[in-house]
């Protein structure tokens, strides 16, 4: 008997939606790998705001088995049929799980679609790679879909979150000039560091129809003003559009408006391998210096109740990273 069955299987969930207090631990099946899977020992489970909504039954999409946590980082433990470009003991890290059709991520064992899954950079630890993948994933398919060019004037709304720091990152690799909003100084310099102009919410108000490229990564109110920011003619990508919005001013500036959802490939399981290797390319990027991580708090699994206790009372600063 392998070593990884001896152990068993163990991960945080919630019976029923609610507060941060329904989370607990429970034992869990040892996870069979279908075509296509690999058995990864989780190292760390990144956190995100949407693990937060799902628990809540905001969005009613909780993995199979409750379990919270759609980000890992980890261990190939076993590979399934038809899998190839992996090998057991593979550090690899991915969005794969924490919606429906699979399992959450906030667990020992998972078995996960080869597809979403790539090599973790090898010059960060697990920790640090296990909070990546959503984020990363997220400003790459926001700064596709707006399709930058190098002629582009780009505003990132909340430029010193996980999406807006990654965002800025991505599109500085492609020679883009960059403005972006952070909220008190020490942000508007942690945006400075990545090569992007700060400027706060009010200032992206006043310089209205002047971006020929919108990134919201908010929503509400933040969505208004780039609609207002942007040009006519221009484009608004957001990662929040769940909401009523007035959009007169897109009608006005004739904008294209693209709402962008990346967990739609695990939900729909459609698009999946363009993660896979827009991850593998990222970690590449991270090991040559040109993507920097984020600073990543470090907790055990036993603290994911009071860490969505603290994102929703606004006390969360940094992306935290859930060992096993």
């Amino acid at each position: 008997m392998s070593n990884h069955k001896q152990q068993g299987n163990s991960g945080w969930y919630f019976r029923e939606p609610g507060e941060p207090s329904v989370l607990e631990e429970t034992s869990l099946d040892m996870p069979e790998i279908s075509p296509g899977d690999l058995l990864v020992q989780v190292t760390a489970s990144g956190f995100n705001p949407i693990d937060t909504k799902i628990r809540a039954g905001l969005a009613p999409i909780a993995s199979d088995n409750h379990v919270v946590g759609c980000d890992l980082a980890g261990e190939v433990v076993a590979i399934g049929d038809d899998v190839s470009g992996f090998a057991v003991g593979d550090r690899v890290y991915g969005c794969a799980g924490g919606v429906k059709g699979s399992s959450g991520t906030l667990c020992r064992y998972i078995a996960v679609d080869a597809d979403l899954m790539a090599r973790a950079p090898e010059t960060i630890c697990l920790e640090q790679a296990g909070t990546l993948p959503l984020v990363a994933i997220t400003a790459f398919e926001a700064l596709e879909r707006l399709n930058l060019t190098r002629e582009d004037s780009l505003l990132i709304m909340g430029g010193s979150g996980g999406v807006g720091q990654m965002a800025i990152q991505l599109a500085k690799l492609r020679g883009v000039n960059i403005s972006a909003t952070a909220g008190t100084s020490l942000r508007c310099d942690l945006v400075a560091s990545y090569g992007a102009a700060p400027m706060s919410h009010q200032e992206a108000s006043d310089h209205a129809g002047e971006f020929s490229k919108v990134l919201d990564t908010y929503g509400a109110e933040s969505l208004q003003t780039a609609l207002v920011a942007a040009a006519p003619g221009g484009q608004v990508a957001t990662i929040n559009a769940r909401n009523t919005y007035d959009l007169t001013q897109a009608h006005a500036k004739g904008l294209t408006l693209h709402a962008v959802f990346m967990l739609l490939p695990l939900l729909s399981g459609k698009g999946r391998a363009t993660h896979g290797r827009f991850l593998s390319w990222l970690a590449k990027e991270v090991d040559a210096g040109s993507i920097t991580v984020s600073e990543t708090e470090v907790q055990p699994a036993s603290a994911v109740a009071d860490v969505h206790r603290r994102y929703e009372a606004g006390k969360l600063k940094t992306k935290v990273a859930f060992t096993l």
